[in-house]
């Protein structure tokens, strides 16, 4: 009888203890990082094989100092998000960027149904991180996410994840134990790991979403690949550096293409734009040397800026109606074009987009032109005709926009002048074209 009455006694003292500490059999529930704090610096020392359960119950979550309070306690945690209603795990939540360390002693995180997001960086560097669930509800995960989690062996992805940015989990145990060739996290091609075998055909898996940023970064010896008509979506520097790439076509399941993708592919003579995209990005083509041709769908509506910048074999681009932004730079350098269509849906001819263009030999711009900028069409020597059918003010036509450079310093002709006094109209000269040359309107 005494001896149920201790036990009883225990057991009320116990269940006094746990409703004044707020106990769950997941572990302590904290309502702040400062609690955190509090809490973990008064427990013991412990071991990553024992790690101190904590349930964070929060409607506003500061990372920072919540990965603050962890690391500053010495003391190996379990962490458990799911009371806290959050949709994003923000950009280096656990990294701190002035010390340049992960939270080290972050040994488990539970991620709630809630998140959507995983930005950049999240968990860079948690060192004693050993796997990780993502949740169905996360469609994206952020570049560096999980980069250089060492102990980070087991990664459960689900088919809601579509896209990857560039490293995600680099550094980690999990890819390095994966076996060389190309490796898929879910539904996305991440990587190709080891060294690319000469003359190498890829056929991605059916059912694939996304070819992630640097997927297939400086594959040399990659010759030509098939991309499904599940993938929605070809990453950042994909296949920059591809230089034995002849060709590839982009299926109409394709509606991103981002920047850099094809950096670099010396070799690719061809490309077949899916009528899905709506933009090509920044420095897409760039440096494609070998690059003769390109039919831009009337489904994109912006080219980026050095989109074919050095692109020297580039002679025909057809540029439909819908696009109505050119970035600048977006052609320069290519020598081998030698006429090209503005389309009237351009307002602005922006800074660079023809400099260099040594080979243009005549050039319209339309009416709905209202602007354009310094060096539009820097060093075109062969340039000897240009029509203006749109009246540009003075302030809005740059004084270098046609010009030349010589060593440090641009130089201009007379055209700009003609044009302000002789307006709407086609204006002459005679090649090679120079600071010297002077025009004549027709």
């Amino acid at each position: 009888m005494k001896n149920k009455k201790m036990i009883l006694g225990i057991a009320l003292i116990a269940v006094f203890v746990c409703s004044m500490t707020a106990c769950s059999n997941g572990g302590k529930i904290v309502n702040s990082a400062e609690e955190l704090k509090e809490y973990l610096d008064s427990l013991p020392a412990n071991s990553p094989n024992k790690p101190i359960k904590v349930i964070m119950n929060a409607k506003d979550l500061v990372f920072p100092k919540i990965s603050d309070a962890i690391m500053s306690s010495g003391k190996y945690v379990s962490l458990n998000l799911s009371g806290s209603p959050i949709t994003t795990i923000p950009s280096e939540s656990f990294y701190d960027r002035k010390t340049k360390k992960g939270c080290e002693t972050l040994v488990r995180i539970t991620i709630p149904n809630s998140v959507t997001t995983i930005d950049g960086a999240a968990f860079y560097g948690c060192t004693s991180l050993k796997n990780i669930t993502i949740p169905t509800s996360v469609t994206s995960i952020g570049g560096s996410a999980f980069s250089n989690c060492t102990s980070l062996k087991s990664i459960t992805i689900p088919d809601s994840v579509t896209s990857i940015r560039a490293g995600a989990f680099d550094g980690t145990a999990w890819l390095n134990n994966q076996s060389d060739g190309l490796v898929y996290v879910g539904k996305i091609a991440y990587v190709y790991k080891g060294t690319m075998p000469a003359n190498t055909s890829i056929i991605l898996r059916d059912g694939s979403k996304e070819i992630a940023d640097r997927a297939f970064f400086n594959c040399t010896n990659l010759t030509s690949i098939t991309i499904p008509n599940s993938v929605t979506t070809i990453g950042s520097h994909a296949f920059s550096g591809c230089t034995s790439l002849t060709s590839i076509t982009i299926p109409d399941s394709v509606t991103t293409i981002h920047t850099s993708a094809f950096f670099g592919c010396t070799s690719l003579t061809s490309v077949t734009i899916s009528n899905s995209v709506t933009s090509i990005e920044p420095q897409t083509f760039q440096e494609c040397t070998s690059l003769t041709s390109i039919t831009i769908p009337d489904s994109v509506i912006s080219i980026g800026g050095s989109v074919f910048i050095h692109c020297s074999s580039l002679t025909n681009v057809t540029i439909p109606n819908s696009i109505t932004t050119i970035g600048s730079f977006a052609f320069q350098d290519c020598t081998s074009l030698t006429n090209i269509t503005i389309p009237n849906s351009i307002t602005s001819i922006e800074a660079g987009i023809f400099q260099g263009c040594t080979g243009l030999t005549s050039i319209t711009i339309p009416y709905s032109v209202t602007i354009i900028k310094l060096q539009a069409f820097t060093n075109c020597k062969s340039l000897t005709s240009v029509t203006f059918q749109c009246n540009i003010f003075g302030n809005s036509f740059d004084d270098y926009a046609f010009s030349f450079s010589e060593g440090n310093r641009i130089y201009s002709n007379d055209l700009r002048a003609k044009y302000l006094a002789g307006r709407i109209g086609t204006y002459t000269t005679t090649a090679p074209v120079d600071r010297y040359s002077k025009w004549t309107k027709k």
